[in-house]
């Protein structure tokens, strides 16, 4: 080792300074060389004995020291000695000091001798060179041998120390001593068997090669052969290998002259110039052999080790090698294999430098030479010496590159394609042409590869066409051998395999030669400046077709290696030419490049389906997956199923559909990717990858694109559907179990950066289209993007479930993974290239985009993620822009709801504001009253983050909602804080090209120049983030100048919110409390989770909207449990049998994918709304589910069933593949919207009116306009003052009107006022572009409604035609909105689909659905037939033996049918695509004309539910109209109301029917089958008020702020006359001339009349099933009653006019039944059988009622004691009205009937008659009833206080308050429900002393009006009742009446004589009793009155006397 310490350091310290400054002999002193000479001194030897100083076992200090100390061979002294002594041992020990020794005295010369001069240092290596061989003389000495008799020596070089040995071989020096020389020659060892180092060959030894020793030569080249590099670095070629070149070239050049027709050299060896001692002694010492072979098979064993600058002319020797070696290629016979040999060696590292000087013709003579030497052909002869010299072939490379440059390379390569492919081929080369041919195939694919590279790199075109030129010339035989019969036997194999790998790579180069054209034409396209076309070029298609052609059908290696070629250029379509115009123009080679590229594409694909065609015939389909299972082989057929050339991607489907037995598109993707997943995800994901590379390289990729949408939908489809790929476990496994989880994030992430790429490139591309043709993909684009977003959570599933090892179910996690953050992180893109598309101008792209938008920006908010600050910033920026208005700036087609709802969504990522304080204004007027318009409103912020919670999540949903006890808390407004939702998610960006660069402020300017997808184009920039920091907003409530842009920002962001709460507010909370329910829960009550249910009176006023809730949300439920409930009675209710698919958890949410397995019926279907049962057909177990999706196909029918199961629920066992069974239970399509209506009310413009009501007083107007408004719009005076007041008020307008006073009239003149008044729609002017519709200011519109489709028709109708009030108007644009199944065919033509369907038949659209349905289905029978006949034919194949015609006869069946199901699935595939993008468009059309229909019209009509659709949020209304308005429950009334408006006008009659709720309760005593028609006092919810109409609620505030429409213009006099007097206190007049109006001829006969109350005698009540009551006496009465009236006036035509009226289904329908069995069935389309809730809003000329309720001893009557039904039942005629009853039942059970039934008998209107009277002959009137007995009348003179004037309030009159006297009342209550063993009596008390008090109803106020019975009000002298708390005038005595029976015999009363028209009729009899002489009070006490009258008889005296106390 060496010394170690101080020394050792100043060792090294000295050897560094002295090798970078080197000194000589002076400035090395004794002490310094004494430092290093005492260090190398102390190296030890080896245990061995060997000492080592230079080799690489010795330490770098010791080398250099050793290297420095070489200079002591200058000196002499002992110690010199000494160190000579060691180096001895050291160099004799060691080969590998002794060779580095020599290399570190060339080295040095510059290092540590390069103080030195050469002269001095070319005598010291003298010095050193003798020392060195008097070392190896001494050697040779002591082992014996003397150098002056060397034939005596009895060893050799082996028995030599072999560093002495290798000295002799390393110093040229030592080696050309002829000492030296004589002892080599004798003492070669006979073997290579030195031990030497095998790096580089010492120089004697490549000169002994040489020798003219046979044995020395030989052992030279042996032991040459031993040397593995191969040449000699440059570093490592020392000097003295130079000078052997010269007496090298000397002895070959004197060995034999050159051919006489070798090429002629430049140089000759007599020009060479020998300058250097050494080369001259060589020459002069060393003994060349003078065999000519042996001296070249020699001189090729030195030419492998000369590197290239040995073999040119250099300062060692101008001797050029080339000249010598070319000189002799026409030498033949054995030396010739050793010239080529050195022609390889001179062509592979010389390269194209050996022909510089030459002529041009010169590479090709030297291949001539070589081609022509017949000993050259020899060796291919002989295989066995073709495989041992198997380097002559790898010269053709060598030399190939080596002329690459010059002029001949073209001819050379033809010449080598004829001679390998076909000189080589002839018959004489036998067995060896195989193996020739395989090595040319070799050699021809490095040339290939070789060449093509460089070709490429380059850029040389000729070389390039070249190379394929000779290539295609010879290709048949190259593709012969490939692929034929004729080269299939085993000895060709190598040939067969050589010749497809040239085949690939040739193939392969064509398709980069395209790619490559493809580039430089893109480039050139876009900077002509920047780029140079290529020269064009004639594709070689022949060649691809010849491989198609030649491919063998059961060639599996050769489909393999066609898929994985064609699969690397599938991405690749046609070029455009009018992408390429511009240069095109200019430049026409552009059209000729296009031409050709196009041409080569075609020709890479021309024969591809066939070939796979033929392949599948011929193979069964286990070959087929074996096939597939080959490496990268379902990669390469994923790629090329992706292709967007038709036939590529057929072909691949052709052999996926043969190997899996499936025929369509998706079932390809869907086999290959169950049964391959990782290969199948992975080559899916490659082709994005190449093709996001791809696609912004060209002008367009429209074709590219729109296949990549079209087949990643149906990717999309089978891994998420419901029987999707994600939800089962053998997919997530993947291939061996390796999971597919990477390969699934990979696919998401390219399919994300796809997307972005579309997005972002589209517009660029959208000039080279036709804008129908790009708005068509661009939506199918849109569209997959929103697919791809709804499943996120399917992949996040499947992704997790994988990483488990696909074990268990799909259930996403409750908390958000960090794969689903990634996930939607990796979207980021999407969302910033689509904000650009906001400012399309087409409406469906822009309704998709926006969408999508939506979409994306939930997704964000939902998983916590933020999107770019950039994202944030542009929608920020464009909602500005689309608020402001600014014409400079562009606008967007969006309409302020969807931009508003923009805002809303991005609200989330904005800027956090904190309010930290709040300030309210003072007020302006401290006694500034409230205002009572709808600006009054409450102010709210909907949610603090601008995010409403999603279903299912449960941080977002208040824990007081429904599902907690329905007990709602909202705390003030004031003390909310308002912060944005920023995400602490980690971002994963994509990779895609950037598009940013330029300032904000210019980001958009001048794009509103340009519309259509090309004005995208300039929106590329993205605008500079600056990163704001979180700000506090101290709110101050100033005025509105004074306001700053934070504030105004806010307030915007604030009305956003308020816009998208008001519209689509959260209603996850009543999906959650619904189902939870029980279903087989019986109770009253649903069974909430939290218990009961707090219900509560619905007072008139509310504390707030906190209050409001929590009042009616338990009532709307407990409505929807009884809704429920009512249907588990329908015996109509179909299940259906359904098996689970997949199921997955959203929080408490499951939802589950199922797939129906029964048959269902034609019209069933599910919607989105529907509520289902599922049941366990086994264990009975159930639970509802709501409906989340539907799909319904020709073979299945899929739907998503989304179930609640929080924590306090049990699943019932909801596991995949179990069974159950389905049944709909009922639609929440209205409660979805009454609850929506419901959540949002705070933030109407009308809440605060509506919690505390408040309606405006009347205006006053003069009689100048009232008369002017009536003339305009053909009204009376109330209606005229009705309209003036409802456009005058701001707020709500109550407007009551009785039957036929003309509410539609007034209505319709409402309507008309309006429109008359409303200015014009401006419309916005941009420069640069036509203007759009939604440029156009919007038409102020009009919504009107109704609870019922028949009222809204009605009016609909009346408008449609211009009618206004009795005259016509304006023709106006109305359209009715609803399902048009439920609207009137009067309406049809205006309904919003027929309007739509109407736009579509005028652009010719209609029919496509059902043509493209029907050719599907014919194309999937026929598909079914071709199969199953297929299978025929394959299995009498099967059975054949020996019958060899017959078999070939079924394969030819066989592949013929296999060809028409291959035609037939492209056709299906197409046409499905076809029917796809039809049924997109045509839904496109259609939302864009139902959209256009609604904004144009002036009207939109609707039910009250059918309005709160969502096409009608875009609109904004002036004006809202709710007819019938009193029919409604107050929730439906507040769903128009969601839209803003100034005005509000509600048009009712709460005297006409109620609205209609069901209840659990009321089936305890009502009928179930007329439950619908319950009266309201006998439903549970009625008891909490649930059943009052917002009419009632606002009219108790002001009842004399409500409008009465007075004049009825309906029916007849003598009809109007009993309403009127008993439900409108005689208010109620008649319209002029109504007798002359409604007169008929059959008046005047004596069986009808006007008006007539016919007592069935007979009559009974029945059963009628379904719980209703029929009375068959009065269906046969009916029936008589029509046929007499019918026969009688034959001449009138009754078809129309005739209504048949009950209150009871069953009695409906049994007259219906009754009239068809006697006037046919076309009676039913004549007469209108309908109940009296259906004739509401209705009328006839003759209406027929049936009373049904007949029977001894009943009491009771039901709901016909309803007053309200009986104000309709009795106002419906408008000539004659004849009601059907059993006056005795009627009489006693109902004071009202009782009334009703003495007024008829007072007006002689009353007679009992059956089915016999109308069949009499004759027309005499009907026998009057027998009045009551004198006895019982009883008269006194009393007053009667007038009557209230309420006529609004509808009260129940079976409590009925009597006026005893002045401060006291008695009430009489007669219940409707009383039992028959109950008298009247009970329920009577006379006198103030046995007074009962009145129970008062649930919820009446105390000060609750009371007024006498109907039949008891006075009326006044005018025909109107008297105001409520007046008294008569003392000086107006009371008016004398007859009795009423002294009316009965009065002819003058009971036949009224006509009156003058103008006239008012006069009042009818009086039903006040003339007073007694004497009134016993004390004797009646009858259980049981007989009648009315004797009723009468009694109490009414006593009321009378009580009055006059």
């Amino acid at each position: 080792m060496a010394a170690e310490g101080s020394d050792v350091d100043r060792v090294r310290s000295l050897l560094k300074e002295f090798r970078d400054t080197p000194v000589d002999t002076q400035g090395a002193s004794d002490a310094i060389l004494g430092s290093v000479y005492g260090y190398i001194m102390k190296v030890p030897e080896d245990g061995d004995g060997s000492l080592h100083w230079f080799c690489g076992r010795a330490e770098q200090l010791t080398i250099e020291a050793a290297t420095f100390l070489i200079r002591l061979h200058a000196y002499n002294s002992g110690r010199v000695n000494t160190w000579k002594d060691r180096l001895q041992i050291c160099m004799s020990s060691c080969c590998g000091c002794v060779g580095a020794r020599q290399t570190a005295k060339f080295t040095s010369r510059h290092t540590y001798f390069g103080a030195f001069s050469d002269d001095i240092l070319d005598g010291f290596w003298h010095s050193v060179d003798e020392w060195e061989t008097s070392i190896v003389l001494s050697s040779l000495n002591k082992r014996g041998i003397d150098v002056g008799s060397i034939e005596s020596a009895s060893i050799t070089l082996a028995g030599l120390p072999p560093g002495i040995a290798y000295l002799m071989f390393c110093n040229l020096s030592v080696f050309e001593d002829n000492r030296i020389q004589s002892v080599l020659q004798a003492t070669v060892p006979s073997s290579p068997s030195l031990d030497w180092p095998l790096d580089v060959p010492p120089v004697g030894l490549l000169l002994l090669a040489l020798s003219d020793q046979p044995e020395a030569r030989t052992w030279a080249r042996q032991q040459l052969q031993q040397f593995g590099i191969e040449p000699i670095p440059k570093d490592r070629f020392l000097a003295e290998y130079g000078k052997i070149v010269y007496p090298i070239s000397s002895a070959l050049a004197s060995s034999s002259s050159a051919h006489a027709d070798a090429p002629p050299s430049p140089q000759s060896t007599s020009m060479v110039s020998i300058d250097d001692h050494s080369s001259k002694k060589v020459a002069q010492t060393f003994s060349f052999t003078k065999d000519a072979n042996a001296l070249w098979a020699g001189f090729a064993a030195v030419m492998r080790f000369l590197p290239a600058e040995a073999m040119s002319p250099s300062k060692h020797c101008n001797i050029d090698l080339r000249d010598i070696i070319i000189g002799h290629l026409h030498d033949t016979g054995p030396r010739f294999i050793s010239i080529f040999r050195c022609l390889w060696y001179l062509t592979g590292r010389c390269g194209s430098t050996i022909w510089q000087g030459e002529k041009s013709d010169y590479p090709q003579r030297v291949f001539d030479a070589v081609k022509d030497n017949r000993t050259f052909v020899d060796i291919f002869k002989s295989r066995d010496l073709l495989s041992r010299e198997d380097w002559v072939l790898k010269w053709f490379s060598e030399y190939i590159g080596c002329i690459w440059e010059t002029a001949a390379f073209g001819d050379v390569l033809a010449k080598l394609a004829d001679f390998v492919c076909e000189e080589l081929q002839h018959e004489r080369f036998q067995d060896a042409r195989s193996a020739t041919l395989t090595a040319a195939m070799q050699v021809s694919i490095t040339l290939l590869e070789s060449a093509f590279s460089r070709s490429t790199k380059e850029k040389k075109r000729p070389q390039r066409d070249a190379l394929s030129g000779a290539i295609g010339i010879h290709s048949q035989k190259i593709v012969l051998v490939a692929f034929s019969h004729g080269y299939a036997d085993p000895q060709w194999r190598d040939a067969r395999i050589a010749a497809r790998s040239l085949l690939k790579q040739r193939l392969l180069s064509d398709q980069q030669n395209v790619a490559q054209i493809i580039t430089i034409l893109c480039r050139y396209n876009r900077s002509p400046a920047d780029a140079k076309l290529p020269e064009s070029s004639v594709p070689q298609q022949k060649f691809w077709l010849d491989v198609y052609r030649n491919l063998q059908p059961h060639d599996s290696d050769g489909i393999e290696m066609i898929l994985s070629l064609l699969s690397s250029s599938a991405h690749m379509v046609e070029l455009k030419a009018r992408a390429f115009a511009s240069v095109s123009e200019k430049n026409p080679a552009v059209i000729a490049l296009l031409k050709d590229v196009n041409n080569w594409l075609s020709g890479f694909r021309g024969g591809f389906l066939d070939a796979m065609s033929r392949y599948a015939d011929y193979n069964t389909s286990s070959s087929i997956l074996d096939l597939l299972r080959r490496h990268d082989t379902v990669k390469n057929m994923m790629a090329l199923m992706l292709c967007p050339i038709e036939d590529a991607a057929m072909g691949a489907q052709v052999l996926v559909r043969q190997a899996f037995d499936v025929d369509y598109r998706s079932d390809c993707f869907r086999a290959l990717l169950e049964n391959l997943p990782n290969s199948s995800l992975q080559g899916i994901d490659a082709f994005l990858q190449k093709s996001i590379a791809y696609i912004p390289t060209v002008p367009e990729a429209c074709n590219l694109s729109m296949a990549l949408v079209r087949c990643l939908t149906d990717v999309i489809d089978v891994l998420c559907s419901s029987d999707g790929l994600l939800r089962k476990d053998g997919f997530l496994r993947g291939e061996n179990g390796i999971g597919v989880s990477n390969d699934l994030l990979k696919l998401w992430n390219s399919m994300a950066r796809t997307l972005a790429l579309i997005f972002r490139l589209t517009p660029s591309w959208a000039p080279h289209f036709e804008n129908e043709e790009m708005t068509v993909w661009m939506r199918d684009a849109l569209i997959f993007g929103r697919d791809m977003l709804a499943q996120w959570r399917v992949f996040e599933a499947g992704i997790l479930a994988s990483n488990k090892g696909g074990q268990g179910p799909l259930r996403p996690q409750k908390k958000l993974s960090s794969t689903g953050k990634t996930m939607i992180d990796n979207l980021q893109d999407v969302l910033m290239e689509l904000t650009r598309w906001l400012r399309l101008t087409d409406e469906e792209l822009l309704h998709q985009s926006f969408h999508l938008l939506q979409s994306l920006l939930e997704s964000f908010r939902d998983t916590g993620v933020s999107p770019s600050e950039a994202s944030v910033k542009k929608l920020n920026k464009f909602v500005d822009d689309a608020r402001r208005k600014d014409p400079k700036r562009p606008q967007t087609r969006l309409d302020n709801n969807r931009v508003s709802q923009l805002a809303e969504a991005i609200g989330a990522f904005d800027d956090e504001v904190e309010i930290v304080d709040f300030r309210p204004a003072p007020s302006a007027k401290k006694d500034a009253k409230p205002s009572t318009g709808f600006k009054a409103h409450i102010e709210k912020v909907p949610n603090t983050t601008g995010r409403r919670p999603a279903v299912g999540d449960r941080k977002n949903t208040p824990k007081d909602g429904l599902a907690a006890g329905l007990t709602v808390n909202i705390p003030p407004n004031a003390q909310r804080q308002v912060q944005g939702s920023k995400s602490e998610a980690s971002s994963v960006r994509s990779s895609l090209p950037d598009s940013s660069s330029s300032e904000e402020n210019s980001e958009d300017e001048g794009e509103a120049a340009e519309g259509g997808l090309a004005a995208l184009g300039k929106l590329q920039r993205t605008p500079k983030i600056k990163r704001v920091e979180r700000r506090q907003v101290k709110m101050m409530d100033v005025a509105a100048d004074g306001k700053v842009g934070a504030t105004r920002m806010f307030d915007a962001r604030r009305e956003a919110q308020r816009t998208a709460m008001r519209l689509k507010p959260d209603i996850s909370s009543l999906h959650k409390a619904l189902l939870a329910w029980n279903y087989d829960h019986d109770g009253p009550d649903p069974p909430m989770l939290g218990g009961k249910m707090s219900l509560s009176q619905v007072p008139d006023r509310f504390k707030d909207y906190n209050h409001y809730r929590t009042v009616f949300e338990p009532l709307l439920l407990l409505e929807c449990w009884a809704q429920l409930q009512q249907s588990k009675q329908e015996t109509n209710q179909d299940s259906v049998a359904c098996k689970i698919a997949s199921r997955g958890f959203t929080d408490d949410w499951l939802d589950l994918d199922i797939s129906v397995t029964d048959n269902v019926k034609k019209d069933w279907a599910l919607t989105d709304t529907d509520i289902v049962m599922l049941r366990q057909p086994e264990s009975k177990k159930c639970i509802l589910g709501k409906i989340q999706g539907y799909k319904a196909m020709p073979y299945a029918i899929q739907a998503t069933v989304r179930c609640y199961l929080p924590p306090s629920i049990t699943d019932p066992g909801l596991q995949i593949n179990t069974d159950w069974r389905l049944t709909k239970v009922l639609s929440l399509r209205t409660l979805h919207r009454e609850y929506a209506a419901l959540m949002g009310l705070s933030f109407y413009d009308s809440a605060d009116v509506i919690l505390h009501p408040r309606l405006l007083s009347k205006p006053h107007f003069d009689g100048r306009e009232i008369r002017q408004a009536q003339g305009a719009y053909k009204v009376n005076e109330p209606q005229a003052t009705a309209i003036l007041s409802s456009l005058k008020n701001e707020g709500f307008t109550l407007i009551q009107g009785p039957p036929g006073t003309g509410k539609t009239s007034t209505i319709c003149g409402l309507v008309q006022a309006f429109l008359s008044r409303r200015t014009r729609p401006a419309t916005a002017i941009h420069a640069g572009r036509s203007s759009a519709p939604t440029d156009k200011e919007p038409v102020k519109k009009v919504l009107l409604c109704a609870p019922s489709n028949a009222a809204v028709d009605e009016i609909a109708r009346r408008l449609k035609d211009g009618v206004s009030g009795a005259g016509h108007g304006q023709r106006l644009k109305v359209v009715r909105v609803g399902n048009d199944k439920n609207v009137n065919i009067s309406v049809k033509d205006i309904t919003l689909d027929y309007l739509v369907e109407q736009m579509l038949n005028g652009e010719g659209s209609s029919g496509t659905r059902s043509d493209a349905s029907n050719e599907i289905a014919a194309l999937r029978a026929e598909m079914e037939a071709v199969k199953k006949q297929r299978q025929q034919k394959q299995d009498e194949l099967h059975a054949i033996r020996d019958n060899a015609v017959r078999s070939l006869a079924l394969e030819e069946e066989i592949r013929a049918l296999n060809s028409r199901r291959m035609k037939l699935s492209q056709q299906f595939d197409r046409m499905k695509d076809q029917q796809k993008s039809e049924y997109r468009t045509m839904d496109a059309t259609r939302r864009k004309y139902r959209s256009q229909a609604v904004l144009e019209a002036d009207v939109i009509c609707g039910t009250l539910s059918g309005v709160g659709h969502d096409i009608l949020e875009q609109c904004d209304f002036d004006l809202v109209i709710t007819d019938e308005a009193a029919q409604a429950i107050e929730l439906s009334s507040l769903i128009p109301l969601k839209y803003k408006s100034k005005r509000c006008v509600m048009v009712g009659d709460p005297q006409q029917l109620p609205p209609t709720v069901i209840s659990q309760e009321a089936r305890m005593n009502i009928p179930f089958g007329d439950r619908p028609q319950l009266t309201l006092s006998n439903l549970q919810a009625s008891k909490y008020g649930y059943n009052q109409s917002l009419f009632v609620r606002l009219q108790k505030e002001r009842p004399d702020s409500v409008h009465l429409l007075s004049i009825q213009y309906r029916m007849h006099p003598d009809i109007s006359r009993l309403p009127s007097r008993v439900f409108y206190q005689g208010q109620l007049r008649d319209g002029p001339d109504m007798v002359a109006k409604t007169s008929q001829p059959w008046h005047l006969h004596g069986k009808f009349g006007t008006y007539r109350f016919f007592s069935i005698t007979r009559g009974r009540e029945e059963d009628g099933g379904y719980h209703s009551l029929i009375n068959k006496a009065e269906c046969q009465v009916a029936v008589s009653l029509y046929g007499r009236l019918r026969r009688e006036f034959s001449s009138f035509d009754f078809d129309f006019r005739v209504g048949v009226v009950s209150m009871y289904r069953a009695q409906i329908a049994e007259m219906r039944r009754t009239f068809v069995q006697r006037f046919g069935q076309d009676i039913v389309g004549k007469v209108d059988f309908n109940t009296v809730d259906g004739f509401q809003g209705q009328e006839k000329d003759v209406i027929i009622l049936s009373c049904v309720r007949a029977g001894p001893g009943l009491q009771s009557v039901g709901f016909l004691s309803d007053t309200r039904r009986m104000n309709v039942a009795l106002t419906r005629a408008k000539c004659s009205l004849f009601v059907l009853g059993h006056a005795p039942t009627l009489e006693r059970s109902d004071a009202n009937w009782c009334a009703i039934i003495e007024d008829a008998r007072s007006r002689s209107r009353l007679a009992e008659v059956d089915s016999s009277f109308f069949t009499t002959v004759g027309d005499s009137a009907p026998p009057p009833t027998t009045p009551v007995s004198a006895k019982h009348q009883r008269t006194t003179k009393t007053s009667v206080q007038p009557s209230s004037q309420d006529l609004l309030s509808a009260r129940p009159l079976t409590e009925r308050p009597i006026r005893g006297s002045q401060t006291s009342e008695v009430p009489v209550k007669v219940p409707s429900n009383a039992r028959p063993d109950v008298s009247v009596d009970s329920f009577m008390s006379f006198g103030d002393a046995n007074a009962i008090p009145r129970k008062r109803s649930v919820g009446e106020e105390e000060a609750a009006p009371r007024r006498p019975p109907p039949a008891l009000r006075l009326e006044s002298p005018s025909g109107s009742a008297g105001h409520a708390g007046q008294k008569r005038p003392p000086t107006a005595p009371l008016p004398k009446r007859t009795s009423p029976a002294t009316l009965e015999h009065d002819n003058s009363v009971s036949k009224p004589k006509p009156r003058p028209p103008v006239k008012r009729p006069k009042a009818g009899p009086s039903l006040f009793i003339p007073k007694p002489a004497k009134v016993n009070l004390h004797v009646y006490n009858s259980s049981l009155f007989a009648n009315c009258s004797a009723y009468s008889a009694i109490i009414v005296p006593l009321c009378i006397r009580h009055a006059l106390r």
